[in-house]
């Protein structure tokens, strides 16, 4: 018997780990027949908590399997792709000494970082392998017929064909008898596979509700620049919180920036549609602007502004609920107050209240902020982009606002 053992000379791995492959001549059963195939799988396919993704690789053919290894091959997040070595962003997925590979014999499995919101997108993971297979092969006569120019000549020639898992040889070829024999192979085979991150940002640690809203802001504005006319936002709401009601007013209403010495800017258009249910008339000033974004030494007018508020009575229940439609993401922001009565021992219905429902308020309220009125829970969720055109139908966004007070 004989064997090889594949060393790091064959990618330059020389602390990887790899697999002694015996391979037993003339007709290496040891081997499969034909190329192994690559299997890639993360777990799970969808993150909605703060957690990790397990990425595991196997070929089919252990037995022949020199290494297999995996990596993150990047994302696609909210407002941009991500690379191994993008600045600013760590990979999720790193091998020993900060390489890019994590790679196993015969197999591997391994874990990214913990993930959070600031990882929302699609991931995408690649798995290689080096194995080895075997194909048999045969000698064949060949006959053709030729045009010399003026008649036809026969040629015969003799060649090699594979018959096994594959037959190649040409109808006009006859195998010559006793002639098969078994040819080693070996290369590299790859898979990939995705898997998709969607984490509340409540749940990063260290998040409280001041900066989750100041977040949100700067996102909606960069996330505007990209998506300009095609950016989407509905609300009921009694009031919008002060850097996300900026915000808005500033997609709706569109801008310039980025401008140059020459005057020359780049330009966001007002975002497509903007439309907000309330009993609260007074919180649309501001926020409400139709026409055209206008400028320029000579000036140009862009986009349609259709920012529009709605007077739909009677009173609205919830405190905020705003969903945007963005570049890539949509955004679900929910804004309720919790009354005293479930968190405040000194409120005079505190000990009204049963402990199993007071439980199961507050279990629910992770990133709040205590005011006079009560305690402001914070909910924010971040989606792959279509669902907020879905949100508005099934919210009846459109019938309820055609029935209020129209503003303007």
């Amino acid at each position: 018997m004989r064997g090889i053992a594949l060393g790091a000379f064959l990618l330059g791995l020389g602390l990887a780990q790899t697999c002694h492959v015996p391979r037993t001549p003339p007709d290496y059963r040891e081997l499969p027949v034909g190329q192994p195939s690559l299997t890639l799988q993360v777990f799970p396919t969808g993150l909605t908590q703060r957690g990790s993704f397990s990425v595991s690789a196997s070929t089919t053919a252990p037995g022949a399997t020199a290494w297999v290894r995996v990596s993150w091959s990047g994302g696609q997040l909210a407002l941009k792709d991500v690379a191994w070595g993008t600045a600013g962003y760590d990979p999720p997925l790193q091998g020993p000494g900060g390489s890019q590979w994590v790679q196993g014999c015969p197999s591997v499995s391994t874990s990214t970082r913990e993930l959070d919101d600031r990882d929302n997108g699609r991931h995408t993971f690649r798995a290689e392998a080096f194995v080895y297979w075997r194909e048999q092969w045969a000698n064949f006569r060949c006959t053709t017929q030729q045009w010399n120019g003026s008649t036809w000549e026969t040629t015969t020639y003799y060649q090699n064909y594979q018959v096994s898992p594959v037959y190649s040889a040409p109808s006009y070829c006859a195998e010559v008898p006793n002639s098969r024999y078994w040819e080693v192979r070996s290369g590299t085979i790859t898979a990939t596979g995705t898997a998709y991150a969607y984490i509340s940002w409540e749940q990063r640690a260290g998040m409280d509700y001041d900066t989750a809203l100041q977040e949100f802001a700067r996102r909606i504005e960069e996330d505007h620049k990209r998506a300009t006319a095609s950016m989407l936002a509905y609300a009921y709401a009694k009031e919008i919180p002060g850097p996300v009601r900026e915000a808005l007013a500033k997609a709706a209403r569109g801008y310039f920036y980025d401008c140059n010495w020459l005057g020359i800017c780049t330009r966001a258009d007002p975002a497509g549609e903007i439309k907000i249910l309330t009993d609260v008339p007074s919180i649309l000033q501001g926020l409400l602007y139709t026409g055209r974004l206008c400028g320029g030494f000579i000036t140009f007018c862009f986009g349609g502004q259709n920012a529009r508020g709605a007077d739909i009575g009677p009173k609205v229940e919830i405190k905020t609920f705003l969903m945007v439609k963005g570049w890539r993401h949509d955004y679900l922001l929910l804004d309720r107050l919790i009354p005293r009565r479930y968190y405040d021992p000194a409120d005079r219905e505190y000990p009204g209240v049963p402990e199993e429902e007071r439980q199961q308020v507050l279990a629910s309220c992770r990133l709040y902020k205590d005011t006079q009125e009560g305690r402001r829970c914070l909910a924010l969720v971040e989606t792959p982009t279509g669902i907020v055109p879905t949100l508005k139908g099934l919210l009846m966004i459109e019938p309820m606002f055609q029935r209020g007070r129209q503003y303007p």
